[in-house]
């Protein structure tokens, strides 16, 4: 599959910025099964510094200031991306380790470090009072590691309700469980704080997933949305993706911009300005497919 993504974010501010400074999560990674094949953005107006770097946990973020008297900030990312289906689709869940092994190796003090950062509690992911309890009633004894994962995807995905507006990012995750409505980060937040409340390793996956419009409606332009989901640590396999909110073993729809703790590790666009009043923010994404120009003929007859 291959897809192209827009992501657009423009700030108007009530009194004129004098200044800006803004680090932006937008560029997608490659991964085994994803491909970046291109990606530019524009920062209007042109930013006086910018610079792309790289965080701890190798995504590539942009970080620019603007330092000169403005009205409105507008920031565009364009990708192009490539992707196959990971190979964990093919996997047989019953075959996969019991999930109490892998606790064991992750205890190991040999245990790559690329791992132990994520099976602690994080700015948004806590263990708040029944969540092990929760957990549990999917990783019972024994039971191999991916079978109760998917097992656990499925149950938020009935117990919980996605609800647009019932929760912001400073929302605590304790008022996620109790009354079982969020949008897609509180579901990965929750999903995460379930698998390592035992022991297990969890990391937030950032990026997009394209919508499908209602049967006989036009898709509209824009009307994608950044998306998130986790993935479980699951030795000899790697980091295997699940999202909740849709109940879905991640194949090929989902695409990875950058991976962290949770949500504050990668946020798409965050920053400070200096300005004397208040601020709207509008925020627009399209994800698209692409056809490769043989497919493209084929399906043209020619």
């Amino acid at each position: 599959m291959r897809y192209e993504v827009t992501h657009k974010t423009k700030y108007v501010y009530q009194s004129p910025a004098s200044l800006c400074h803004n680090i932006v999560y937008q560029w997608p990674a490659n991964f085994p099964f994803q491909e970046v094949d291109d990606y530019h953005y524009s920062i209007l107006p042109e930013p006086n510094f910018l610079v792309k770097r790289q965080d701890f946990f190798e995504n590539q973020y942009l970080y620019f200031s603007v330092q000169k008297t403005h009205k409105e900030l507008v920031v565009q990312s364009t990708s192009q991306i490539t992707i196959h289906k990971p190979e964990w689709i093919d996997l047989h869940p019953a075959a996969t380790p019991p999930w109490e092994t892998v606790v064991k190796l992750l205890q190991n003090t040999e245990t790559s470090n690329d791992t132990k950062q994520f099976y602690l509690e994080s700015t948004y992911v806590t263990y708040v009072k029944g969540i092990r309890a929760y957990a549990l009633q999917s990783f019972t004894p024994n039971r191999p590691i991916m079978e109760a994962m998917l097992d656990l995807n499925t149950r938020i995905n009935q117990d919980f309700k996605f609800t647009p507006g019932f929760t912001e990012i400073s929302t605590p995750l304790e008022d996620v469980f109790k009354y079982k409505k969020g949008v897609c980060q509180d579901y990965a937040h929750f999903g995460l704080a379930c698998v390592r409340s035992i022991g297990l390793a969890g990391r937030y996956m950032s990026g997009y997933i394209e919508t499908f419009p209602p049967p006989g409606k036009p898709k509209l332009v824009g009307a994608d949305a950044s998306h998130a989901w986790m993935a479980l640590y699951i030795p000899e396999i790697g980091w295997v993706e699940f999202d909740s909110t849709n109940n879905l073993l991640v194949s090929d729809q989902h695409i990875r911009v950058a991976t962290g703790r949770d949500f504050a590790d990668v946020v798409p666009l965050k920053g400070i300005v200096y300005s004397g009043g208040g601020q709207k923010m509008i925020v627009t994404v399209d994800v698209k497919q692409l056809k490769d120009q043989l497919f493209a003929q084929h399906e043209n007859g020619f």
